[in-house]
C-alpha cells in the first residue's frame, strides 16, 4: 500500500478509531480486551474491501460489489450503554431512539411468548424485549449483560469462529464488539418457543454505523430456533456491520432465520459463521429485500462426521438495488453433507451477485454437497453475476452444482391468461410460485405465513407496477 493511501485509509476511519479508544477504557475482562486489541490492528492492515485497492484473490471478491461510497462516508460510530461516553445521549453521540410496540408491529410476527430482545440504533432496549421463563441452564441476553454475569460462557466462543484476521469488516465488528445477542443452550438442553433478536435503526440527525454482535452456542444434543431481523425505520442512509457465530456441538439442531428488511437508504454488510461439530445439524435461511446495497458472507466448516447443513437464501431486488450472496462450505472431515439452493428474483436496475464455493478437503470422503442458485429477471436493465464453484480434493464424494437465469416464460403466461387470468395475474402468480418453493420449507409457522404474506403482496405490487410501465412505452395506434 503507498503512503498516500495509507494516509487516506487512515483519515476515512477515524471515527472508528475514535470508538475504539472510548471501548478500550471501559471495564472488561482481559481475554476480551486482547481480542478487541488484535481485531482492530488487523482492522488498520486491511481496511475496507474496496475493490480497486485490492489485490488478487480477495478482489476477486468484491469485484461486482463496490464499497467506495461507503469507506468515504463519515459515519457516527455505534453508540455504547445510553449514559456512556459516546452513548445514545450524550455529547457527540448518536440521537436517542424512541420506539414503541405499534412501530415494531409490521417487522414482528405476532407472537407475544416469544423470547425478542431489541436493539435501537445499536443500543439494547429492555423495554421492548421480553421473554418467558427459561429452562434450567439456558441464557439468552444482551451480549454486554452476558459478559458480565456469565463470562465463562461467552469466552470458549466469541471471536472463535468468525475469521477477522483475513477479512476487514468481521476485524471491524470485532475491535468494536460491545453488545447484541447472545444464547447458550447446555447440553441436552431444549428451548421449544424460538428466539426473536430484532435489530432495528430509527430516528438519525446523521448517518449512523452499528456494529452488532450475534453468538449462539448450542451444546451437544442442544436445540433452538432463532430469528434474527434487521429492519430500518429511516430513509436516511446509515450502515450496519453484522457478525453472527453459531456453533453446534455433537448432536445438537439449530434453525436459523436471517431477515433483512433495512431502510432503503442502508447499506448491510454481514458475515455468518457456522460451526458443526459430529451429528450437528443447522438449518438456515436468509431472504434480503431491504437496503440499498447488501453484502452477506454465510460460511459453514463442517468438523465433525455426519454434520449436516441446509443452507437456503432469498433476495428480491428493485430499483437501483444491489445485493451480494457469498457462501462457503468447508468440508473438514468425512461423511458430511451439505444442501444449499438460493433464488433471487431482480426487478428494475438491480444488480445481483451470487458466489458459492463447496470445499472438500483430501480426507473428506463419503462427501454429500448439492448446490444450485436460480434467478428470475423482471426486467432487462436488471443483471445478476453467479458463479457456483466446488472444489473436491477427495475421490469418493457426490457433488453437484448448477446456475440458472431466465425470466418468464411466455407460454405459461398464455397457458394461465387461457384460463380466466389476467396478465398481471398470470405474472404475479409465475413469480410467487418460484419464491415459495423456499417459504414453504420455513420450519416456524409463524415466519412462514408471515413472509409468505409479504412476498406475495410485493410480488403483486412489483407485476403491477411492471405491466403499467410497458403498457406507457407501447405507443397507441388508431385502428382504420
Amino acid at each position: 500500500m503507498t503512503e498516500s493511501l495509507k494516509q487516506t485509509t487512515t483519515s476515512r476511519y477515524t471515527t472508528f478509531y475514535d470508538a475504539y479508544d472510548r471501548i478500550r477504557t471501559l471495564d472488561a475482562p482481559l481475554w476480551l480486551h486482547r481480542i478487541r486489541s488484535d481485531a482492530m490492528k488487523r482492522f488498520r492492515e486491511l481496511g475496507m474491501p474496496v475493490a480497486r485497492e485490492l489485490s488478487f484473490p480477495l478482489k476477486e471478491d468484491w469485484i461486482y460489489t463496490d464499497l467506495r461510497q461507503i469507506a468515504d462516508t463519515s459515519y457516527q460510530a455505534g453508540p455504547g450503554d445510553p449514559g456512556g461516553p459516546g452513548g445514545a445521549g450524550s455529547p457527540g453521540g448518536p440521537a436517542e431512539a424512541e420506539l414503541d410496540e405499534d412501530a415494531l408491529a409490521p417487522y414482528e410476527f405476532g407472537q407475544n411468548g416469544w423470547h425478542r430482545i431489541v436493539f435501537l440504533n445499536g443500543v439494547h432496549a429492555p423495554a421492548l424485549s421480553h421473554g418467558p421463563d427459561l429452562p434450567r441452564g439456558v441464557v439468552v441476553s444482551s451480549l454486554a449483560d452476558a459478559l458480565v454475569e456469565h463470562p465463562e460462557l461467552v469466552h470458549p466462543h466469541l471471536a472463535r469462529y468468525a475469521d477477522y484476521e483475513s477479512t476487514g469488516l468481521t476485524a471491524l465488528n470485532t475491535a468494536l464488539i460491545e453488545n447484541g445477542l447472545f444464547v447458550h443452550v447446555p447440553r441436552g438442553g431444549a428451548l421449544e418457543t424460538p428466539i426473536h433478536v430484532h435489530y432495528v435503526t430509527t430516528g438519525l440527525d446523521a448517518p449512523l454505523a452499528t456494529q452488532p454482535r450475534t453468538l449462539i452456542a448450542a451444546g451437544d444434543g442442544a436445540s433452538l430456533k432463532v430469528v434474527e431481523s434487521y429492519s430500518g425505520l429511516t430513509d436516511q442512509a446509515y450502515l450496519t456491520n453484522a457478525v453472527t457465530e453459531i456453533t453446534v456441538g455433537r448432536d445438537g439442531n439449530v434453525e436459523h432465520y436471517r431477515i433483512n428488511r433495512e431502510g432503503p437508504g442502508a447499506a448491510h454488510l454481514s458475515t455468518n459463521q457456522l460451526h458443526l461439530e459430529g451429528n450437528g445439524r443447522i438449518s438456515t435461511f436468509n431472504m434480503s429485500m431491504g437496503g440499498a446495497l447488501t453484502r452477506n458472507d454465510t460460511n459453514a466448516r463442517l468438523a465433525g462426521e455426519h454434520a449436516v447443513v441446509r443452507m437456503n437464501g432469498l433476495y428480491l431486488v428493485a430499483g437501483d438495488q444491489h445485493v451480494d450472496n457469498h457462501t462457503a462450505i468447508d468440508h473438514a472431515v468425512p461423511n458430511c453433507d451439505s444442501y444449499e439452493v438460493y433464488k433471487g428474483i431482480l426487478e428494475g436496475r438491480s444488480r445481483g451477485v451470487f458466489n458459492g464455493k463447496v470445499f472438500v478437503h483430501q480426507d473428506a470422503q463419503e462427501t454429500d454437497a448439492k448446490q444450485l442458485n436460480k434467478n428470475l429477471m423482471l426486467s432487462s436493465d436488471a443483471m445478476i453475476h453467479t458463479k457456483p464453484q466446488l472444489e473436491i480434493y477427495a475421490d469418493q464424494v457426490k457433488c453437484t452444482h448448477g446456475a440458472t437465469v431466465g425470466q418468464l416464460d411466455e407460454d405459461q403466461i398464455f397457458y394461465l391468461r387461457t384460463r380466466g387470468l389476467s396478465h398481471d395475474s398470470a405474472c404475479h402468480l409465475l413469480t410467487y410460485g418460484f419464491a415459495a418453493d423456499l417459504i414453504r420449507r420455513l420450519g416456524i409457522d409463524a415466519v412462514r405465513t408471515s413472509l409468505d404474506t409479504l412476498f406475495e403482496t410485493t410480488i403483486r405490487d412489483l407485476s403491477t407496477a411492471r405491466s403499467r410501465t410497458e403498457r406507457q412505452r407501447i405507443p397507441y395506434t388508431p385502428q382504420g
